[in-house]
């Protein structure tokens, strides 16, 4: 069998997916490495994987002859981008790493940028009639959130309580989107799509506590409604591969569309856990063979409780 060597870049504590990927190579008897490569060398998940490297940042003009370097040595036969900054690395580096016969899984570049630009997707769902919280300053009623126009993780979102916490933030932080607060139960949907874009998974998760940013407790929640309006959003935006998205259900409402992170989201090891092993259908589909993907194999109801585990190795040198 042909050796695939995987490359995940800026996987900094992604280590349960790590570990999804190096099981499901073993169940399906795939010889080849798993590498990562991150900026930051104490990063967890470069402790999980068979070979990790260090890189400088995305906006060094070395990073990419440093990545390319990596991956020549590792013999890479795939990459897999890990965060936004990531996705637009390489988005932007697309030529060199296909010149190399490496496959980056990465969305089409005009998905992209609709996705990355929290202004540009706000525009696409209300001219695509799709349900999401409104987006502006002029709108009656508080609270508002502001959000950083391009970010991910949650960070630096504030909550606007008043008209002078409006002005406050517009002033200070003049690149923010201003988004309706909706009160409702978080959802992210994990998603994976064939070369094609036909979906294969489409799995809701509830998000039941949250810290950083980042999902700690979700329960796993097969709700058909939810699943056809997701399937309908990735259809328009020609998802392929892992992708996931973001939104919240008022009481009683449909599910409002607020992020679609283009890449594994934070808590994936979830659906892959309860039986959508994103993995290995990968595998599957570099191998040639039919990919496993079966939706009646989730387990609706399952609950992710996440929880932190540590290496111990020898110190780094700087």
């Amino acid at each position: 069998m042909k050796a695939l060597n995987l490359l995940f870049l800026a996987p900094h504590w992604r280590v349960s997916l790590v570990r999804s990927f190096q099981k499901a190579k073993t169940r399906q008897g795939v010889s080849g490495k798993l590498v990562g490569a991150d900026s930051d060398p104490l990063a967890p998940a470069l402790r999980a994987v068979d070979a990790g490297y260090s890189l400088p940042l995305f906006k060094n003009p070395v990073c990419k002859t440093t990545l390319l370097d990596i991956c020549r040595r590792e013999a890479i036969h795939v990459i897999f981008p890990l965060t936004n900054k990531a996705v637009e690395f390489l988005n932007c580096h697309r030529p060199e790493f296909e010149q190399e016969n490496i496959l980056a899984y990465l969305q089409d570049p005009e998905t992209i940028e609709i996705c990355h630009d929290k202004q540009k997707l706000a525009d696409f769902f209300k001219e695509n009639h799709i349900p999401s919280p409104l987006m502006g300053k002029a709108q009656s009623g508080f609270p508002l959130i502001a959000k950083p126009r391009r970010g991910e993780g949650s960070k630096n979102h504030f909550m606007i309580e008043n008209p002078r916490d409006l002005e406050f933030y517009a002033d200070k932080f003049p690149d923010h989107v201003i988004q309706q607060y909706v009160q409702g139960q978080e959802y992210t949907v994990d998603w994976f799509s064939d070369k094609s874009g036909k979906p294969l998974l489409v799995v809701p998760r509830e998000r039941l506590a949250i810290r950083g940013g980042e999902v700690m407790v979700s329960r796993i929640r097969m709700d058909s409604k939810i699943i056809e309006s997701v399937r309908q959003v990735g259809l328009r935006l020609n998802l392929k591969g892992p992708a996931n998205l973001q939104g919240i259900c008022p009481p009683g409402g449909e599910l409002l569309f607020t992020d679609i992170n283009l890449r594994f989201g934070s808590g994936s090891g979830h659906t892959i856990a309860a039986g959508g092993d994103i993995p290995e259908c990968i595998f599957s589909d570099l191998l040639g063979q039919e990919m496993p993907c079966d939706r009646n194999s989730i387990e609706d109801g399952n609950v992710m409780s996440r929880f932190h585990e540590a290496f111990f190795f020898p110190g780094v040198q700087e």
